[in-house]
């Protein structure tokens, strides 16, 4: 006779099936078992019988579908630390048993049974360092975090969460989560301090409060570029374009249905928002493409932000000269449009409503105010809602702000975005710098100048011009051809995990070409300029007294000597070690994977 959790008609087993589910999640899921497998005809003899297995089944493909991770969701992050150090260790006895190179194979088995992207492998040279990856506990705690964040999010829409009428944008779970993970960043922070060549302290927030890390600081700069360029259109004639990109409806888990109600979309494939927006960063670089091909160039910024059910789409704002190349007389806006549209509409351009709504244009007009202060309220809604009271639903600004910043970092969605112009590395760097040297090419200057937050005549401070800085690049269509560019150095040291540490930015460089007279003979000549930026060596002092210096010293690398094999030999000795291998083990609250198919893995590397 079975035990009362393992007969699919009773109570017990559903609740033992859903039970590493979040509490509410499990709620939910037993509700709807139990209404299923009580949705029977008590006159017919089956009905009974196949309400149950019906039930049954649809839980089991749920809950199935649900564990897209070897993660408990409603695991804390203690428990991914955990889950980390088992994996981080597990990998490493790996190496007892392998050599390098097969080594390398059996860890990436160990990936993809914990749904885990494992580090690219150009070559053989290579290995050692993605091997340090995959022994290290940080890097796997970095990948289990990213999966399960993911995982959870994806169940809380599949199981009908994220909606307006529920959790708007984002799980609540996901925000619980996302702001657990601030406070562990602030409260870091503000424990560890920095020090300076000159003996000058500071902790790390206060560091961080003084960059882009700061709200207000990156909702300004963003203004400030938005308004740059504004003004330069305004200069040269140019007009402006905001429009909306919005993606198919299959992508769309919920449809909106009179005022707060949504229903379930039957059309639902389910897309992810990440997988939504690689398709609105697919149907943009065609756009992109086909207009860069008939010499058209505009510049501006998009924005992404998600609906109400997590899906995203874009805003974009950009300014182009309206002579279309070729012939003068026609007009670029309609034609722009055009474009736009018919490339937004490829997938599922036929359905109901898509014309309508799947791309929406308003093109700016100076009469009804400037295009920054209509992009403004998108751009504070995606950071902090400063001065946004409500927004489309009525939700609050602030609390909307913390819930499209959970929703952004939970699927690694870039928010904003510069569309043309020059590169903001080089602004930021031009800061930097404090004096030029006297010779100075005229651009240099007057690129320094836009930067650096003082007036040219007086000693008062000005608002940066972003505008000024672009024509100091050569024009706000200059491209890849702007004419200061970030200078960088190698200090030839290694990261964490072995390998060369990227170039440094260390200030700027760029060629001006000068008139020179040489006795009776004149001409032209390059000279290149290269200014050093103000950089400090910080060192990060330690809880206990004492500092290291900032940076990362290179691991130990695990070394194996042992003679080659072939498989069948390591597979036997593989099958050795009982806890590796065999069916799932637990450890913990988690499982290892099963047992490895060696002869696919020969095939794989003998192809």
């Amino acid at each position: 006779m079975l035990a009362l959790d393992q007969h699919p008609a009773r109570p017990e087993w559903a609740q033992r099936i859903v039970s590493e589910l979040p509490a509410r999640w499990q709620k939910r899921l037993f509700g709807k078992w139990q209404k299923t497998r009580n949705a029977f005809d008590a006159s017919i003899l089956t009905a009974e019988g196949d309400a149950t297995r019906s039930a049954a089944h649809w839980l089991l493909n749920t809950v199935d579908q649900l564990k897209t991770v070897n993660i408990p969701l409603d695991a804390t992050d203690a428990d991914i630390c955990a889950r980390a150090q088992e994996l981080a260790a597990h990998c490493v006895e790996l190496g007892g048993i392998f050599r390098e190179w097969e080594w390398r194979a059996a860890l990436e088995t160990v990936c993809q049974a914990n749904h885990v992207t494992a580090p690219y492998i150009k070559n053989r040279s290579t290995a050692e360092t993605e091997i340090n990856r995959l022994t290290c506990p940080i890097w796997w705690r970095r990948q289990l975090r990213k999966a399960h964040a993911k995982a959870v999010e994806a169940a809380a829409i599949s199981i009908g969460y994220v909606n307006r009428s529920r959790d708007i944008y984002v799980s609540n779970e996901s925000v619980r989560r996302r702001a657990q993970q601030n406070r562990r960043n602030a409260a870091m922070m503000e424990a560890t301090k920095l020090r300076n060549e000159d003996g000058f302290e500071l902790t790390v927030a206060e560091a961080a409060a003084k960059g882009t890390a700061n709200k207000a600081i990156r909702r300004g700069e963003l203004m400030t570029r938005i308004a740059g360029f504004e003004r330069i259109a305004v200069d040269c004639g140019h007009v402006g374009l905001f429009f909306t990109m919005t993606c198919p409806s299959r992508m769309h888990k919920w449809r909106s249905v009179g005022e707060g109600k949504v229903i379930e979309n039957k059309k639902y494939d389910g897309t992810t928002p990440k997988e939504a927006q690689e398709h609105l960063s697919q149907v943009w670089a065609r756009i992109r493409t086909a207009l860069a091909r008939r010499g058209f160039n505009w510049y501006g910024f998009r924005i992404a932000e998600p609906n109400h059910d997590g899906t995203p789409h874009w805003h974009i704002l950009v300014f182009f000269d309206d002579r279309w190349s070729g012939i003068s007389a026609r007009t670029a806006l309609p034609r722009v449009c055009a474009m736009v549209r018919r490339y937004a509409l490829q997938d599922s351009g036929t359905e109901r409503g898509a014309k309508k709504h799947r791309v929406d244009f308003r093109p700016m007009d100076a009469s009804k105010g400037t295009a920054a202060g209509y992009i403004a309220k998108y751009v504070s809604k995606n950071i902090d809602g400063y001065r946004v009271e409500k927004d489309l639903f009525g939700n609050d600004a602030l609390t909307t702000a913390r819930r499209v910043e959970a929703w952004a970092a939970t699927w690694r969605i870039r928010q904003f975005q510069q569309v043309g112009g020059p590169p903001v590395t080089v602004w930021r760097e031009m800061r930097r710098i404090k004096e030029l040297p006297a010779d100075a090419p005229e651009h240099l200057v007057q690129a320094h100048i836009a930067c650096n937050k003082h007036d040219a005549d007086s000693d008062f401070p000005a608002k940066a011009a972003w505008d000024a800085y672009c024509k100091a690049q050569g024009g706000v269509f200059t491209g890849r051809n702007y004419r200061i560019k970030l200078a960088t150095e190698s200090d030839g040291g290694t990261g964490r995990y072995g390998e060369a540490l990227a170039p440094r930015p260390v200030g700027v460089h760029t060629i001006a070409m000068v008139q020179f007279r040489d006795g009776i003979v004149t001409g032209t000549k390059a000279i290149e300029t290269l200014v050093k930026s103000v950089r400090h060596v910080w060192e990060f002092l330690r809880a206990g007294g004492g500092s290291t210096k900032a940076g990362i010293a290179r691991p130990w690398t695990r070394v194996n000597n042992c003679t080659r094999e072939n498989f069948a030999g390591i597979a036997k000795r593989f099958e050795a070690v009982p806890r590796l291998m065999g069916p799932m083990q637990k450890t913990s609250n988690f499982e290892f994977f099963g047992p490895v198919n060696w002869p696919e893995i020969e095939r794989g590397l003998n192809a």
